[in-house]
């Protein structure tokens, strides 16, 4: 049976997928518009795992398409992120201190979840002084580098201004 033979590695790949693809299923009316802020995060994210990669700070040693592609993992950059990026985008409050909470909320939910994948699967790897830490700050920034396309993609200036209202 193929439920035999998938290790640990392979159950959180398709579990992650399983589950962002169902919630997107579930809230996809208005889902639209956020499209190419998911894009973007793809983009954005495979960029960023290929400078990783590059300056050696981290490394994807199970993969489930390991013979194609070795600098990103696949599942989690052009599926998970993208759609993360969405959620984010989509339900995140009007207030500049609501996104800041907002923002710091998802960032210490990712930043754990990377840190248990990191120590206990052979999913992630750090190197050279890279720490969970680390991850809190970039998926911080990163959500603002998002929400900050979406509005340019959108012509955001009202909704910029009424962060500061």
């Amino acid at each position: 049976m193929i439920l035999e033979w998938l290790n640990i590695e392979q159950w959180i790949q398709f579990g992650t997928v399983a589950v962002a693809l169902l919630a997107l299923l579930i809230k996809h009316q208005g889902m639209k518009n956020f499209i190419p802020v998911g894009m973007f995060a793809s983009l954005y994210s495979n960029i960023a795992c290929y400078i990783g990669k590059y300056f050696n700070l981290w490394e994807f040693p199970a993969r489930l398409f390991s013979s194609t592609i070795e600098d990103i993992p696949i599942t989690v950059n052009i599926v998970l992120v993208p759609i993360i990026a969405m959620f984010w985008i989509r339900y995140a409050p009007l207030r500049l201190r609501g996104k800041i909470m907002w923002a710091v909320l998802w960032s210490a939910v990712f930043s754990a979840v990377e840190f248990f994948i990191e120590r206990y699967t052979e999913l992630l790897q750090y190197y050279q002084g890279y720490q969970f830490y680390h991850s809190f700050l970039f998926w911080f920034i990163s959500f603002f580098i998002w929400y900050g396309f979406h509005l340019w993609m959108n012509d955001g200036r009202r909704d910029f201004d009424s962060m500061f209202r």
